[in-house]
C-alpha cells in the first residue's frame, strides 16, 4: 500500500466508526460531547454518548481501528489491515522529524557493531548498580517521646 491508501483506510475506519477529534483525546469511560462548541444547550441535553474507544494508549486505539475482525483488548499483535512495513514507511515518512529519529538509529548500530567487535572473552563493562534498599535508609527519624 502507498502512504495514500494507507491514510485513505484509516480515515475510512474512522469515519465508519464515526470517531471524532474528541474520541481520539478523551477517556474511554468518560463521555463525549459531539458538539463542544455549542455553550448554550444544557449539558443533559447534548446528547452526550460514549467514547468509540475502549482502550486508553494510543498504539492500542490504533490496534482497536485497525484490526481485522472483532477488537480483543488481550491481544497484544491483533492482524491488522495494514503491514507493518506499510505501517513503519508510513510512520517514516509522515509522523515523525527523520532527522531527530536518524541519531538513535545510528547510536544503536553503532552499540549492536560495538558488540560484534568485542574480543572473546572479555566481559562488557559493569553497570552502576542503582538499586535501592528502602529498608536501611532511615526516611522519617521518629524520636520516641520520653
Amino acid at each position: 500500500m502507498t502512504d495514500e491508501q494507507v491514510e485513505k483506510l484509516m480515515m475510512k475506519e474512522i469515519r465508519k466508526r464515526d470517531i471524532i477529534f474528541y474520541d481520539m483525546v478523551g477517556m474511554p469511560d468518560h463521555g463525549v460531547d459531539p458538539n463542544p462548541e455549542d455553550k448554550i444547550t444544557p449539558r443533559s441535553e447534548k446528547g452526550i454518548r460514549s467514547n468509540r474507544f475502549e482502550n486508553f494508549g494510543s498504539p492500542d486505539r490504533m490496534r482497536e481501528l485497525l484490526c481485522v475482525g472483532k477488537y480483543n483488548p488481550y491481544d497484544d499483535s491483533p492482524k491488522l489491515k495494514v503491514t507493518f512495513q506499510d505501517l513503519f514507511r508510513f510512520w517514516w515518512n509522515r509522523c515523525v522529524v527523520q532527522e531527530y529519529v536518524v541519531d538513535e538509529v545510528l547510536g544503536d548500530i553503532f552499540e549492536y557493531l560495538t558488540e560484534k567487535l568485542r574480543p572473546p572473552g572479555e566481559e562488557p563493562e559493569e553497570e552502576m548498580d542503582v538499586t535501592l534498599d528502602f529498608d536501611q535508609i532511615p526516611l522519617f527519624p521518629l524520636k520516641q517521646a520520653a
